[in-house]
């Protein structure tokens, strides 16, 4: 085989050159993609120019809504319709211009939506405005005045959507301005790193090249020599083609001196010739398949040859690996192996045969046993003045022990057996014996006895005699050799019984088998339990098992039974029975037909579903109560929305009437009782309205998408900015994660945290607020509540308000919990159980922890 092929081949350093040229273009790339990301930065702030001017055409517009002389205008019909048609057409087509400027920037493009349709309400007003006719009534000037006041709210609604949308391009210019300057420098710099990098890579590819060069000749060197000693035969082949470009045969390429050794085949002299000419392994166009598979499949193929080499069987175990154009073959000598194999089959047949005359022998043996003559011995007891048994009187031995230890009974009877057996005392007998007078209880034991060099077992058995023992003793010395052998061969089965009926206890399940021809089965010992019945009871077969089965699906049984009988086919079924304490359970069956000593035998395994079939019963009633729930949820939730809010709006409405008509007139006391109407309806809306947002909170409904918290907390602080500035506090942030939830959620919990936090505030002192981040694993928060992900995020909250006392920090989180009264603090007492289900729904934990006077801290935990 010529190794230089791979080393020297042109396609090699073609493919290094590729490599190079691409590293080239990507750098070129590199430098090109800066100078877009210049040119694009550049365009981002021309863009957000573009939208500051689209929010001060903005303003222009609803600012000349605001004026008195274009409302005197639009009141005395000094405005033409097509110039207010013009008015109208022009606010849409600002809305337009900033709607295309801001289309890529989702937060912007969320906040023009109901800026457009305030923007219609403010056309809507005008034209409504339009439509009243001066007159000297009262009723008309209040309608006038009405139409003012919501004129001028549309208006601030306006401008505060601007305030925000501008406070964002705002931000957004100093990003881009920020990244327009970073590019604009950077783009010089990449340019020379990027050229300096393609000379440094191209310089290093050269000498790697050179050095890869160096090592792969030592590594042809070392290959070779490999080859060269080897015990395998390694021969490399290509295939020879037909005019239909079919495989035929295939051209010795390379062979190394281990062909020479095992098939007398001199590598030089079959180098160029052809596998069916030449080697012994391929005597036919079939004996290529593995070669030709190898090669088109691209695949390593391994398979066996057996030849005949001077009258000899040889083994090759072979392997075809794809390489280059051809296919790279080494054969390994496995003759050892397979004569190995072949003895030890022999071998292990052989053991079978012995294993079976050893167990057909079984029964013999154990006849020859019993009538064997054993050792029969008496001992009485010898205690001391305590009771305690310290020795032994020898009463009787019989003749049998002569053939064993050569002693004449006679001669030891009356002798204590720490005189004539010693070794009762070493080797645990004797308080075998005593145990068995003590505990009034047979002892069975074995002990080895050495006799003449020999080693003879034998097996006792100590029964308490008045105060004494009597001890039966046999030799074992056979039995044992043979009981040992037949052990280790049943141990398995043993332990796959034990495992079988310890699984079907578990598994609620039994099995059984049926002969066809005499209906007679043979049940296992758990199916009768699931019968009722204790095992063997009753004497089992079809016709019994029929008294089982529930009269509704007996005959669904029957013709399961009667298919399975005449077509030998199977099929799983679930049925129920009547157990013997008459309680109803489902039972399914798996079976299969067997062949049994020439005789088709059904052999399946039942399993009692009751539990299951029960559950899944109960899972479709729970599913019903569930969805009527959640019927009667959604129709609180229409009712809350509109029905109970609109007589509360009718209020606000007939009360700010009669002080607009009546103001005047009405006396202080009443003007206090109003006032206190008017504070209760707000709260009594603003109670809805978050028993609305708390039972909205859907936890099955997951629409996770990535959220930026710093982003969040942004936003809530420009909707807080009023209540801030008012207090004067300070709210300092670390940088927050990203994290994957809810998006209003998330902007729901950090409005209600913050705005607690400022509610709840010292009048002593500004309020300070301080938002803390860190990372920390579940297993170091387990002691708060069950962890499921390896890490979480913890945000904190602390504030220096008035705080709570520490035994109320579960309570607060309860729906309508309050800790002081509605005149001191206002609030529903529903913010914090409406943060606690956001954080359960985001699978996270949230606690409190506080001090009177001192502050608060709300501990949020979110998985990472």
């Amino acid at each position: 085989m010529d190794f230089k092929r791979i080393y020297t081949s042109s396609t090699t350093y073609i493919i290094l050159l590729i490599i190079g040229i691409g590293i080239l273009l990507f750098t070129t790339s590199m430098a090109y993609r800066q100078v877009i990301l210049t040119q694009k930065s550049a365009d981002m702030v021309v863009r957000t120019l573009q939208v500051y001017n689209g929010l001060r055409y903005l303003t222009s517009h609803y600012t000349k809504a605001e004026s008195e002389e274009f409302r005197k205008q639009l009141l005395n019909n000094d405005l033409s319709k097509d110039d207010f048609k013009s008015y109208k057409a022009e606010g849409k087509a600002i809305l337009d211009t900033i709607r295309s400027l801001t289309q890529d920037n989702e937060l912007q493009t969320l906040r023009l939506k109901p800026l457009s349709g305030l923007v219609d309400k403010l056309h809507e007003q005008l034209e409504n405005l339009d439509a009243v006719k001066y007159q000297d009534s009262g009723e008309a000037i209040q309608a006038l005045e009405i139409q003012k006041i919501k004129l001028d709210n549309t208006i601030n609604e306006i401008r505060s959507i601007r305030n925000r949308m501008l406070a964002d391009e705002q931000r957004l210019m100093q990003t881009r301005e920020t990244s327009y300057t970073f590019h604009k420098s950077l783009t010089p710099s990449i340019l020379l790193i990027m050229a300096f990098t393609a000379l440094a890579v191209f310089v290093v590819s050269f000498f790697r090249i050179y050095s890869n060069k160096l090592k792969i000749r030592k590594s042809e060197a070392f290959l070779k020599s490999v080859l060269a000693n080897t015990d395998n035969i390694v021969n490399y082949y290509e295939p020879i083609f037909n005019k239909g470009n079919q495989i035929i045969d295939f051209k010795i390429i390379y062979a190394n001196n281990c062909n020479s050794d095992y098939l007398g085949l001199q590598p030089n002299e079959i180098i160029g010739k052809t596998l069916l000419n030449i080697y012994p392994f391929h005597n036919s166009y079939n004996d290529l398949f593995e070669l030709i598979q190898s090669y088109q499949n691209q695949s390593k193929v391994i398979f066996d040859r057996q030849i005949d080499m001077n009258d000899k069987k040889m083994w090759f175990h072979c392997l075809a690996t794809p390489l280059d154009n051809g296919v790279l073959v080494t054969s390994r000598n496995s003759t050892p192996e397979e004569e190995a194999k072949e003895l030890e089959l022999a071998l292990k047949k052989r053991l079978e045969n012995q294993n079976l005359t050893l167990l057909d022998n079984r029964a013999f043996l154990t006849n020859i046993l019993k009538s064997i003559s054993d050792i029969v011995m008496h001992f009485k007891s010898i205690r001391d003045n305590k009771g305690k048994i310290i020795d032994f009187e020898i009463l009787f031995v019989n003749e049998k022990i002569s053939s064993v230890t050569n002693e004449i009974p006679e001669e030891i009877k009356n002798k204590k057996a720490s005189d004539v057996y010693p070794t009762i005392f070493t080797t645990g007998v004797f308080e075998y014996l005593v145990s068995a007078i003590e505990n009034d209880k047979p002892i069975e034991y074995e002990l080895p006895f050495n006799e003449g060099g020999a080693n003879y077992w034998f097996h006792a058995t100590a029964i308490k005699l008045g105060d004494g023992v009597t001890i039966t003793i046999r030799d074992i010395t056979e039995e044992k050799k043979k009981s040992d052998e037949i052990i280790k061969l049943n141990e398995e089965l043993v332990i796959q019984n034990s495992i079988l009926i310890d699984a079907e206890r578990i598994a609620k399940s039994g099995s059984f088998l049926w002969y066809l021809d005499k209906d007679v089965a043979e049940i296992s010992d758990n199916f009768y339990y699931m019968l009722g019945y204790e095992p063997n009871e009753f004497e089992p077969s079809f016709e019994k098992y029929r008294e089982f089965i529930h009269p509704d699906d007996l005959d669904g049984f029957d013709k399961i039974g009667e298919k399975a009988k005449k077509q030998f086919s199977t099929e799983e079924h679930t049925y129920r029975v009547i157990t013997k304490q008459g309680t109803i359970k489902y039972f399914k069956t798996n079976r299969q037909f067997i062949s049994k000593n020439g005789k088709k035998v059904l052999i399946g395994v039942v399993q009692d579903v009751t539990n299951t079939i029960e559950a899944e019963e109960r899972l479709i009633k729970s599913n019903l109560d569930l969805k009527n729930s959640n019927a009667e949820l959604e129709s609180f939730n229409r009712v809350a929305s509109h029905d109970l809010q609109e007589p509360l709006r009718k209020i606000q409405l007939f009360i700010l009437r009669i002080e607009d008509l009546d103001g005047e007139i009405i006396s202080d006391k009443s003007k206090e009782y109003f006032q206190k109407v008017t504070s209760a309806v707000k709260r009594m809306q603003s109670l809805i309205q978050n028993l609305l947002a708390y039972s909205r909170i859907d936890s099955s409904k997951k629409n996770f998408e990535k959220i930026d918290l710093n982003q969040i907390l942004i936003k809530i602080k420009e909707d807080l900015a009023t209540t801030i500035n008012d207090s004067k506090a300070e709210v300092i942030s670390k940088k927050l994660p990203q994290i994957k939830g809810v998006v209003f959620q998330m902007e729901q919990l950090f409005t209600n945290l913050l705005s607690n936090a400022l509610k709840y505030r010292n009048t002593s002192e500004p309020p300070t607020i301080q938002i803390n981040y860190k990372k920390v694993e579940g297993i170091d928060i387990s002691q708060y509540f069950e962890t499921k992900a390896k890490y979480y995020h913890k945000i904190s909250f602390v504030d220096n308000g008035i705080g709570f006392d520490s035994q109320h920090a579960e309570k607060i989180f309860e729906v309508f919990q309050r800790l002081h009264q509605k005149t001191e603090y206002s609030g529903t007492g529903i913010g914090l159980a409406i943060c606690k289900k956001i954080v359960e729904n985001h699978n996270g934990f949230i606690h409190a922890k506080s001090e009177m006077g001192i502050g608060s801290e709300f501990i949020v935990y979110l998985p990472a």
